[in-house]
């Protein structure tokens, strides 16, 4: 796989700053500090919706891959099932 210089800096910033987010959220637990768990919901919720896509979105398209693949597999399983199951009692 090749990652641009743009790819990586992007990976690198959004790695270091959830990083930073997790020590933050230690030290909020630790202190007992409002402000502090107040400052690591707001860093979380932009991770999580401008940063997501970067840092795991290899990840989630492949998840997403096999669950689909997993979906189809039920999908033909359930229906050879079905099938069988109406052939024994005499269904068409």
């Amino acid at each position: 796989m090749n990652i641009t210089k743009t790819m990586f800096k992007k990976k690198l910033f959004w790695s270091i700053l959830l990083f930073l987010d997790v020590v933050l959220f230690i030290e909020a637990l630790s202190t007992n500090s409002i402000s502090a768990c107040i400052v690591v919901m707001i860093i979380s919720e932009t991770i999580y919706f401008k940063g997501n896509h970067i840092l795991f979105g290899e990840f989630d398209t492949k998840r997403h891959a096999k669950r689909e693949q997993y979906k189809k597999n039920c999908l033909k399983k359930r229906t050879l099932d079905h099938s069988s199951k109406s052939k024994e009692i005499g269904l068409k």
